[in-house]
């Protein structure tokens, strides 16, 4: 079992990928941290916070328990202003009504929440990545020695090689915060990149029909959030999977191929701004470049279906 933590900006694709984390046997979820990025930082806690209630998880205050924190993060990124994807995701990010929130986010900032958990599981703690990773950046800077503690980051981002989804050369996530991204990716810190060259092959599609199959929790919320979503685009043909897939990556590593690589992120060219490039052959990072995408699928399908969302630390 691996010990995680969860950093999103949910976001449709990041509810669904902390609801297969949470029912993933294979994961230890010790924590949420939360980042502006698909919405604002207070919608995307929120929304975080929402998934928690609705799935019946007990909502922490700090990491000791009991019950998950789930911690607030950047509301910034390190240099400008996000760029939000409510046009994508719908309504407050995420498209579906919940009840609001009775539980508050933990005492401590998301950067703090990070070093805490990294030092007390030194070696141990995977850090699964779903939105800009600016909260990473500053846990950088406030504790350096967390790139030596975090097993790895698994980071859902990057267009390496193929087109982008928010520019013609960037993905949505790399170039809300390139400066983070360049700092987390050249820290040292050993990074899976699951990108768009991967993630687009995993995907819903509208003709499909329940898409998530059974009754728990996570599968109604699914086909409620999936259901939404195609009404709100009638001309979309196709769901993708993006933040589902960096879990896929997570539970079954043996589902994607790798290419070792060092990855340099543009900060500065405003026409290249947040491009992704890899450097093929050494370096700290491994860049997916291939996706077994009917195993895939089928893991997502499994653990959306899946019943007994609960934490599983003590």
């Amino acid at each position: 079992m691996k010990t995680v933590l969860i950093d999103a900006d949910p976001g449709t694709d990041d509810a669904l990928a902390i609801m297969m984390a949470l029912n993933s046997p294979e994961l230890d979820v010790r924590g949420i941290t939360t980042v502006g990025g698909n919405a604002r930082l207070a919608d995307t806690t929120r929304n975080a916070l929402r998934l928690m209630e609705y799935l019946g998880v007990p909502v922490a205050t700090d990491q000791h328990g009991p019950g998950l924190p789930v911690s607030r993060g950047s509301a910034q990124p390190l240099r400008g202003r996000y760029h939000y994807g409510y046009y994508y995701h719908g309504a407050a990010g995420l498209g579906v009504r919940l009840p609001s929130p009775i539980a508050r986010p933990a005492v401590v900032r998301a950067p703090e929440l990070m070093v805490r958990l990294a030092s007390a599981f030194p070696g141990e703690i995977t850090v699964i990545a779903l939105g800009p990773l600016t909260n990473i950046a500053r846990a950088l800077d406030l504790e350096p020695k967390i790139a030596e503690w975090v097993t790895e980051v698994v980071a859902m981002g990057g267009a390496v090689e193929v087109p982008g989804n928010i520019t013609p050369c960037a993905e949505f996530n790399i170039y809300n915060d390139p400066l983070a991204a360049k700092i987390v990716l050249g820290s040292g810190i050993p990074i899976r990149l699951i990108g768009l060259n991967v993630t687009t092959r995993t995907y819903f599609e509208r003709d499909e029909g329940a898409w998530v199959p059974g009754g728990s929790s996570t599968a109604r919320l699914s086909r409620r959030i999936l259901s939404n979503w195609f009404r709100s685009r009638p001309d979309a043909r196709q769901y993708q999977l993006h933040d589902p897939l960096a879990v896929v990556a997570a539970v079954r590593p043996d589902l994607l191929t790798y290419r070792r690589a060092s990855l340099a992120v543009e900060t500065e060219d405003a026409s290249q701004l947040g491009s992704t490039v890899a450097t093929y052959g050494a370096g700290p990072a491994q860049v997916a470049v291939a996706v077994e995408v009917e195993g895939a699928m089928a893991t997502v399908v499994k653990l959306l279906s899946a019943s007994g969302s609960r934490p599983k630390q003590p």
